[in-house]
């Protein structure tokens, strides 16, 4: 009986001990077979190059915001007439984004430098709809499905905040810019 039980155990501690030495492997080798199939292994062979994969440990890094994309959305031709609200389907309608907090030319006093941004939806979002914080002209953070970010650690100083929603990569609204003012105490 004791035989059997320490039997169990090894089989059981043989593929986690596995699985485990997987997870912290930072190194892989790929090569393209003769059919044109690419593999990927932690052994090297002959002909394969050799990757080096970043820590899992690590946070992904902030998206890239291009400066010349326009942070309000395009407006609209004169001649281009919008299309008549009883012909939209309900499902259809246009998003509309509100900025609850924090209000424009507010003065936010907060020494850790934490400032927390709502807004308001006039519908939920469809599938493929995110929003993206733009602070100071530029994304920040990851894209999101939540109406509310905490921030924290943000620099003393003025700054200007706005929401944009995209569906599938596309600008579809986006709130005024706020310009809020951040104070934090110094140490002197």
């Amino acid at each position: 009986m004791k035989q059997i039980l320490i039997l169990l155990g090894l089989a059981f501690a043989i593929p986690t001990i596995h699985v485990t030495t997987l997870a912290h492997a930072q190194t892989v080798y790929t090569w393209e077979d003769e059919n044109g199939v690419l593999h990927f292994s932690d052994s090297p062979i002959q002909s394969a190059k050799q990757i080096t994969l970043p820590q899992l440990e690590a946070s992904a890094p902030a998206p890239k915001f291009e400066s010349s994309t326009p942070v309000d959305p395009p407006k609209m031709d004169a001649q281009k007439k919008p299309p008549k609200k009883k012909d939209k389907p309900k499902k259809d309608l246009e998003l509309m984004l509100t900025m609850l907090s924090p209000q424009h030319d507010e003065t936010i006093r907060s020494n850790r430098g934490n400032l927390t941004i709502q807004i308001e939806l006039n519908r939920k979002l469809g599938i493929g709809e995110q929003l993206q914080l733009i602070l100071d002209g530029r994304r920040y953070g990851a894209p999101q499905t939540q109406t509310m970010w905490q921030l924290k650690n943000i620099d003393r100083g003025t700054h200007t905040l706005s929401i944009q929603a995209h569906r599938s990569g596309k600008l579809i609204a986006s709130t005024s810019p706020v310009t809020v003012f951040l104070h934090r105490a110094t140490i002197k």
